[in-house]
């Protein structure tokens, strides 16, 4: 399973705290991202997560959900197509 990006794309970075307010991880962890593992991915987030008041993080899981759902739909599609051809 892939794990996308958690951007969902509100980038504003706090200069306070160097957090996005969209996705709550720090510029180094938006900067690194595509070097990530998959279980780095998964700790990313899962930190993230904490950093999120109660409303950002309804927000954000919402917001993240429905990438999960069309990046995994979109793998399943070239999977389908790959046994076609």
């Amino acid at each position: 399973m892939t794990i996308p990006s958690p951007c969902i794309n509100i980038c504003v970075t706090d200069p306070d705290n160097d957090l996005c307010l969209g996705c709550g991880r720090t510029t180094p962890e938006i900067t690194k991202w595509s070097r990530y593992s998959d279980n780095e991915k998964r700790q990313v987030i899962a930190i993230s997560r904490t950093r999120m008041d109660t409303e950002q993080l309804k927000e954000f899981d919402k917001a993240y959900k429905k990438i999960q759902e069309r990046v995994n739909s979109n793998i399943k599609i070239k999977k389908l197509q790959n046994k076609q051809n």
